[in-house]
């Protein structure tokens, strides 16, 4: 089985860079991100191998700021991080769908008979 675990990683003011694992206590604090991100990765591989069933006692959102119109915050999943490019023809297809997220309808598909 494969888990997910959330690192963040933050700058302090003096320029050292901590990280940690929400929900579980494994933190870490190095000079630089690269830094950072290997002394947490040892630490996290280490307090699993110690205790193999845990799973974070934490949820993972984003707060996504608009400023367009009313300002408002709205709570969204951590793949928006990533964000979602599509291309315009998916687009389209997903507008002339609905919730069908870009697939085509199934009474839409033409079938036509093959040209010989």
């Amino acid at each position: 089985m494969t888990m997910l675990y959330p690192i963040v990683l933050e700058t302090e003011d003096s320029g050292a860079v901590s990280a940690y694992v929400p929900g579980l206590p494994v933190y870490a604090a190095a000079e630089t991100h690269a830094k950072a991100e290997r002394a947490i990765r040892a630490l996290l591989t280490e307090y699993l191998h110690a205790h193999p069933a845990t799973r974070p006692d934490a949820r993972v959102r984003v707060a996504r700021f608009s400023d367009r119109g009313k300002r408002t915050v709205d709570i969204v999943g951590v793949a928006a991080l990533v964000g979602g490019k599509r291309t315009a023809a998916k687009a389209r297809a997903s507008r002339a769908n609905g919730r069908l997220g870009g697939r085509p309808a199934k009474n839409a598909i033409r079938r036509t008979k093959p040209s010989r």
